[in-house]
Parts: C-alpha cells; structure tokens; sequence
C-alpha cells in the first residue's frame, strides 16, 4: 500500500515539473521572440527589354508593408565562394532592431558573375529598375538602402560615388570586403573628385575582414574620413576572420548604424 502511493506521489511530481517546462510564462526563449510572420514573393519586373525575375521578403499580411523602408540586396556567385543564405541574414539583422522592419529585395536568381567595376552601369540600371517597381508596388518610403559583399559590395561603393545627384535612387550602403580590383578605381575617384558632389544626405558603413587587403581598405577608409564630405556620415569596422564567414556580423552592424535612432 506505502509502495503504491509513494509511485503516485513520483508520477504526480513528474507531471508538475513537464507541465512548468511547458508553461508559457516560464519560457524566456519565448518572451523574446519576434511575433511578426514573413512571406516571401517574387515577381517579374522589367530592365532594358528584359523580363527580369525579383524577390522579396515582407511582412504578413501585405498590408503591413505600404510604408517600409527597402533594401536591396545585390548577390551574385563568387568564384572563390558562394554564400548562399545573404537574404536571409540581411532579414535576421533587420529583425534584431527592436521596433523596426523593412522589405528585403534581391533578384531571384543568383547569377554566376564574376562582377567587375566595368559592369557597373549594367548592373546598376538593373537594381535602379527593381526599385521603380518595388516603390510602384508595395511601399510608398523613399528610403532605399544598397547592402552587398565581396565585389558586389565594390559596385554598392561605385554607386554611392558615380550615382547622378538628381536623380538619385539610393540613400544608404553598406558594403563589407570589396576587393582591390574595385578599391583601387574608387580611390581614384576619392582623389581626383570627378563625381557628382551635391548628394543630399548619405550613409555609408564600409568593413573589411582579415582575409581582404589590409592596406587598400585601410587607405580607402583614410581616404573617406580626410575627404569630410558634408553629405556623408560614415563607419567602418574591420572583422577578424574570413570573408566568407564574417558578412553575417557585418550585415548586422551595418543595417543597425543605417537604421537605429
């Protein structure tokens, strides 16, 4: 008889400690958590003639979009190596801001270009034209933001120096680890001043990683910061590691100088 009631007294303790590990009110993982769903949708838009096919992440339900900021995601394949979850981790940094969202574009398909600064207008055309239609059709915010690694990130950094004043598309950049072959035409720029200089308010967050050429990034950073342009506000951070593993981190604290109060 004790040695029945003492098993139900252990089944009764057992069921009491999973029903506390189940309770809502005792989960902190819970209490932190984002309650806001995402949707991802493609579309066609059109650039030179061609039907070209985009992505984007938003909010659900749509209507909770009509007023986001965007940002645009350049992502081609590189040859040395290919990440394949940018999106995503351009949407996981824009979540960690408290009271913040915004609408993650891209083009759907990760085309395999080794991209060069001669590519620059081809492909600026493109993301100038993915914007058009992105404003015509899910947000009325003017703010547009260029995010990008490796070269890609090189021609973000040529579209904040070459983009034409009046008509301009983009308000803010960021770019981590472009590479030398980039570089090196845009100090060119820095120095000689040959771009349009009346550029409304700009914001740039530049970083390298161990695995870049420490001299032509540090030079450009030096480069920027003694140019004092009036229009633009500037950060750079360096990451140690490689570029193939360090974008994450530097997404994060790019989207958050861009966009924290």
């Amino acid at each position: 008889m004790l040695k029945q009631a003492m098993s139900i007294i252990t089944i009764i303790l057992i069921l009491t400690i999973i029903g506390c590990k189940d309770d809502p009110a005792s989960s902190t993982d819970d209490m932190t958590e984002s309650t806001t769903e995402y949707k991802t949708e493609t579309f066609i838009f059109s650039s030179n003639g061609t039907d070209i096919n985009g992505k984007i992440s938003l909010p659900d339900p749509t209507e909770a979009n009509s007023n986001l900021p965007a940002i645009y995601l350049i992502d081609f394949k590189e040859r040395a190596a290919v990440a394949t979850d940018e999106f995503k981790r351009v949407r996981d940094a824009v979540n960690e801001i408290t009271g913040f969202d915004a609408l993650v574009v891209t083009l759907e398909e990760h085309l395999d270009i080794h991209s060069q600064p001669e590519d620059f207008q081809e492909f600026y055309t493109i993301f100038k034209d993915l914007a058009s239609y992105v404003d015509n059709n899910y947000t009325n915010n003017t703010s547009r933001t260029f995010i990008a690694r490796g070269g890609e990130a090189g021609l973000v950094l040529m579209t904040l120096f070459l983009e034409d004043s009046e008509t301009s598309v983009f308000d803010n950049f960021i770019a981590t680890d472009s590479p030398i072959r980039f570089n090196s035409p845009i100090r060119e720029l820095i120095g000689s001043g040959e771009f349009p200089q009346e550029k409304g308010n700009k914001k740039l967050h530049f970083s390298f990683s161990d695995s870049n050429d420490f001299n032509s990034c540090d030079n450009m950073i030096s480069e920027i910061n003694e140019a004092e342009y009036t229009w633009l506000q500037f950060e750079s951070n360096q990451y140690s590691g490689s570029y193939t593993t360090t974008y994450p981190a530097a997404f994060k604290a790019g989207i958050k100088f861009i966009f924290s109060k």
